[in-house]
């Protein structure tokens, strides 16, 4: 099932991307960390992270001393996708063995399972 979640998140913006417009290197940067990512990699257990909807505040960002990286606390929204029990999916499996399943989008650990199934 699909559904759209508010999400808070403080994140450091390393400073290669500070030549950028802040939301898009925001933007960039939230995908890079959560896109495609599943299990304990995924945003507070929600799921799978399809793509970042939209970005509704950025906090101003602060500097810790020694740091070179910006840091800012993002309020953002995302399209998630979470597998419920007997919830039933139609995919093309690419390859099955002992470690899990692949399809052309998504790999599903066996060892995770129980993360998000």
């Amino acid at each position: 099932m699909f559904f759209l979640s508010l999400i808070e998140h403080t994140l450091q913006l390393p400073p290669h991307l500070l030549d950028l417009p802040l939301s898009e290197a925001i933007k960039g940067e939230l995908e890079s960390l959560f896109l495609d990512k599943i299990g304990r990699l995924s945003i507070a257990n929600l799921g799978l992270c399809i793509f970042v909807n939209d970005i509704r505040s950025i906090a101003s960002g602060f500097v810790f001393p020694g740091d070179s990286a910006s840091t800012y606390t993002v309020e953002f929204r995302s399209v998630m996708f979470w597998l419920f029990a007997r919830e039933i999916i139609t995919a093309k499996l690419k390859e099955s063995d002992a470690n899990g399943l692949r399809s052309d989008e998504v790999y599903v650990n066996v060892q995770n399972e129980g993360d998000y199934v």
